[in-house]
């Protein structure tokens, strides 16, 4: 192996190490963010909370992320809901 193809290899491979880590920590980021919504969600559908409305309270409380949080978190209750009400519905 010559000397410029063990460098291009070794170049390779620390990019390859690095964008792992970047994927890593994306990953934990977004099942945080799920871990938060999750946590959440019986109070934002008690109050019946808007995505922007979540959106805002988690700002105000400083959450990283609070789009993405107040999203899901939108989508968690919304699918409660459908759920709960196609259920109703098979029982009428």
């Amino acid at each position: 192996m010559t000397k410029d193809r063990a460098t291009l290899d070794g170049a390779t491979a620390e990019s390859c190490r690095i964008s792992h880590h970047v994927h890593l920590i994306e990953f934990r980021q977004i099942v945080r963010d799920a871990e938060i919504a999750y946590v959440i969600s019986p109070v934002v559908r008690r109050h019946r909370l808007t995505e922007e409305e979540t959106k805002k309270f988690l700002l105000e409380l400083r959450i990283p992320r609070a789009a993405n949080v107040a999203r899901i978190t939108d989508r968690l209750v919304v699918s409660c809901s459908q759920k709960a009400s196609s259920e109703l519905a098979a029982q009428s």
